[in-house]
């Protein structure tokens, strides 16, 4: 039973026999549309996994009868569940209905081969002209093309938030080296106490660099947590990563350091190089 106020406007997808092999997604349960399921014969459907678990949790829904817009189908298959329209949204209950028995004029054919798949297009186009010639053929692109060409909104917003996460790390690296510079030139007058006292310059160079990851690795702490507390939000807008990916925080934390130790090498290694005598007289 649907919830409360809850729409029962779902996708609707009108296919002939082999079209689940066609595109690789896998039968369920049941069988898929055969040449048999025409104008005449018994009204079916097939339902996705979702389909099914929402309205019938627990139970076989095969057999089943459901109501399309007046008709009554029996459901005779299960597909796995799939991404419909966008690729960043949730499963949602599908019908797929047999082309035979609710035919559309507006119809996408896809077609399977071995190889690339622009060199078959002037062949499909040609074998379709040659069964009607009045057909006309249009938008012959692989389906890969078709997934990036739906995408693009998202894939813009996604070079404007690399972007703006790429000036952010630049604002930092600068952050990080004028603070270090700065505390390092604080520290000009015990640098040289510790290089008269002995100390080498390996040390002093150890010194200021540790300075500077602790401060990072402060930084990080504070961020990540931040980052783990908030990419939930951002979980519809994601593809392929999950909003707590280990990998993209590991990759994005060494980043991270590696910018972190080169901005603090410079200051360091200037640091070296300030004679005890002139560190010493340093007010």
């Amino acid at each position: 039973m649907p919830r409360l106020h809850e729409s029962m406007e779902m996708d609707r997808a009108r296919i002939g026999p082999n079209y689940l092999r066609t595109l690789g997604t896998a039968l369920v349960a049941g069988r898929e549309f055969t040449f048999h399921d025409v104008e005449g014969s018994q009204p079916v459907a097939m339902v996705n996994e979702e389909f099914a678990r929402r309205y019938w949790p627990g139970q076989d829904p095969l057999g089943r009868e459901i109501q399309s817009h007046g008709q009554r189908l029996a459901v005779v298959g299960v597909v796995r569940n799939a991404k419909y329209r966008l690729l960043n949204y949730s499963p949602a209950p599908c019908i797929f209905l047999p082309v035979f028995q609710d035919y559309d004029d507006t119809l996408t054919v896809h077609v399977r081969v071995a190889g690339d798949p622009q060199a078959f297009g002037p062949t499909l186009e040609r074998t379709i002209q040659e069964l009607n010639s009045e057909l006309p053929v249009f938008q012959l692109l692989p389906l890969g093309r078709s997934i990036q060409m739906g995408s693009v909104f998202q894939r813009v917003a996604a070079i404007f938030a690399g972007a703006l996460g790429l000036l952010a790390l630049t604002l930092a690296s600068v952050g990080v080296y004028g603070v270090i510079a700065y505390t390092t030139r604080q520290r000009t007058h015990e640098i040289g106490i510790r290089m008269a006292l002995g100390a080498r310059r390996g040390h002093v160079l150890i010194l200021v660099l540790r300075q500077g990851l602790l401060l990072t690795a402060v930084g990080l702490a504070i961020g990540l947590g931040l980052a783990y507390a908030v990419t939930p939000l951002l979980r519809s807008t994601l593809y392929g990563v999950a909003a707590t990916d280990s990998a993209t925080y590991t990759c994005v934390a060494g980043l991270l350091c590696v910018v972190a130790l080169v901005a603090c090498y410079i200051p360091a290694r200037r640091a070296t190089k300030v004679e005890p005598v002139v560190a010493l007289r340093y007010q």
